[in-house]
């Protein structure tokens, strides 16, 4: 049905509204943070203070990260309608133009790799590999998400290792990279993508997804996810231990994050309910967060030990 006048131009309005939501700005710092972390290693300071750092982050946070949501939300509509916990989302539960959200990721994966080329070719590249990793990741015939263990490979690829590069590469090449950091950032990335995958997995055994978590079972998932924190937490205990990017003295100031971070993960996952999953995500994320930042605070000679 056409529609004309005041009715086009809220349904309109109503589009645009839903496609900035499924943009996921609150999910933007999963992808920034690893960025950030690699370019404080690699330029010595705290503070950005150049475009080349903002430009990056624009192009790993709104353009790639909403470009991927957008493009997942759009390939994953059938499913999503019989998610009780994807529902009050506007895309569910609104007359929308559904290929608005196609549409706009293209146009976002076409300025990230634009914007990429003003940075430099090693950028350009990562950012085409992240582009080409999101649309395998939720389209068919690949679909990366719906193949148990290739979705977690996936994300860590991505988030844990591409991110972390286009940080790095920024100031430094790319083979100069602190390569034992690598380890920290998948781990790290594994133990954040596991429990999304427990809190769906019944509606996804129902509807054929097979994630990790369907593939595994949960009780499975949940051991792996622990094993991904407390494998995590050991390499950045060692990398100090070792005199690795930090020194022994902020290694052992440590691991009381790193006790409280398996602890509460434990403590959280223990829930079979959807917001307790999710609140063990959470503290985890901003524990681990907290202590990375101590190490950038330290590699800048803020925190000195």
């Amino acid at each position: 049905m056409e529609l004309r006048g005041e009715e086009a131009r809220q349904y309109l309005q109503q589009t645009v509204k839903a496609v900035l939501r499924h943009m996921g700005p609150e999910f933007w710092v999963v992808a920034i943070y690893p960025y950030y972390v690699s370019w404080v290693w690699a330029s010595g300071k705290i503070l950005p203070d150049s475009y080349d750092f903002v430009l990056g982050a624009v192009v790993i946070g709104p353009l790639l990260g909403g470009g991927a949501l957008l493009f997942g939300d759009y390939n994953d509509r059938d499913e999503d309608l019989q998610n009780p916990r994807k529902l009050r989302l506007p895309f569910y539960n609104r007359p929308i133009m559904p290929k608005a959200f196609l549409y706009t990721s293209i146009v976002l994966f076409a300025l990230s790799i634009i914007l990429s080329s003003f940075l430099s070719l090693g950028f350009l590249t990562i950012t085409s590999a992240l582009v080409i990793l999101s649309v395998l990741y939720s389209s068919w015939p690949v679909r990366l998400k719906t193949r148990g263990g290739l979705d977690l490979l996936a994300n860590m690829l991505g988030f844990g290792v591409l991110c972390s590069f286009a940080g790095w590469i920024v100031v430094e090449p790319v083979s100069s990279y602190p390569w034992l950091w690598l380890l920290p950032m998948v781990f790290g990335t594994a133990t954040l993508y596991l429990p999304t995958t427990i809190a769906d997995a019944e509606i996804d055994a129902k509807l054929g997804v097979r994630t990790i978590a369907v593939k595994l079972g949960v009780d499975a998932t949940r051991n792996l996810t622990i094993l991904s924190l407390i494998l995590a937490n050991v390499a950045i205990i060692a990398m100090g231990l070792f005199d690795y990017l930090y020194t022994p003295g902020v290694a052992l100031r440590l691991w009381p994050i790193s006790v409280a971070e398996v602890l509460l993960l434990s403590y959280f996952l223990g829930s079979d309910e959807t917001k307790g999953i999710l609140k063990g995500i959470f503290s985890s994320a901003a524990l681990m967060g907290f202590g990375t930042f101590l190490l950038m605070l330290n590699n800048v000679g803020i925190w000195n030990v």
